[in-house]
């Protein structure tokens, strides 16, 4: 049997780093997150284009994209924009002008549904109707109403469904178009995952798919 010399301290620390570098002593990897949301910035006046505001917490800092709805994806052709957060608003409004997105667009969560009377309007929230549907919903302080299914994602490998949560509301000035901004995040044992996606909806009151209430219970006798 191989005898093996006397190691101080530092010579100990030493073998084990080459070890783990040359790949002899396995280290158990460390479980992976991938954070990733969005922010709607503006639009194009076709409405055809958003400017999004990306953080990644794996990217060096917050960058602005342009999103093409047509596509639903992110334009390829126009290059990121890197900003610090603390001159966040002025790269925002600069990277407007330069591409000539006139609409700055709403983040509002309501929707008036009386110019003249602020307290009538919709509140929009989002709710896990089943593990595999999210629902974008709304309410009149009446009904409730459902505006869009949205699928709930898996992880293909371990299966593990994802926890959905509605983290905004955009719209265009004229509220013709809503965006909400959902993420879904699945957490496994080896990785963590949540990421923002959008769901664009144009919007008008009629489409909403409203729920009655039930009627009151008969008076008793």
């Amino acid at each position: 049997m191989l005898a093996l010399p006397s190691l101080t301290k530092p010579r100990l620390l030493a073998l084990l780093f080459a070890l783990a570098v040359t790949g002899l002593w396995a280290v158990p990897a460390l479980a992976q997150e991938v954070k990733i949301s969005f922010k709607v910035r503006g639009f194009a006046a076709d409405q055809k284009k958003m400017l999004i505001e990306v953080e990644d917490i794996n990217a060096a800092g917050p960058v602005l994209r342009v999103w093409d709805l047509d596509a639903g994806a992110f334009d390829k052709k126009i290059q990121p924009i890197a900003f610090a957060k603390v001159n966040g608003p002025k790269a925002v409004r600069e990277a407007r002008k330069k591409l000539k997105f006139t609409d700055p667009g709403i983040e509002d969560m309501l929707y008036p549904l009386d110019p003249a009377d602020e307290t009538k309007t919709l509140s929009f929230f989002g709710l896990m109707a089943t593990k595999e549907r999210f629902v974008l919903a709304c309410t009149d302080k009446q009904r409730l109403g459902k505006v869009k299914d949205i699928p709930i994602k898996s992880d293909e490998e371990t299966k593990v469904m994802a926890k959905a949560n509605l983290r905004g509301i955009f719209w265009t000035t004229d509220r013709k178009m809503l965006v909400a901004v959902v993420s879904q995040k699945i957490d496994t044992e080896s990785f963590v995952s949540e990421k923002d996606e959008f769901h664009v909806v144009k919007f008008k009151l009629d489409d909403v798919q409203w729920v009655e209430a039930p009627p009151p219970p008969p008076p008793k006798k």
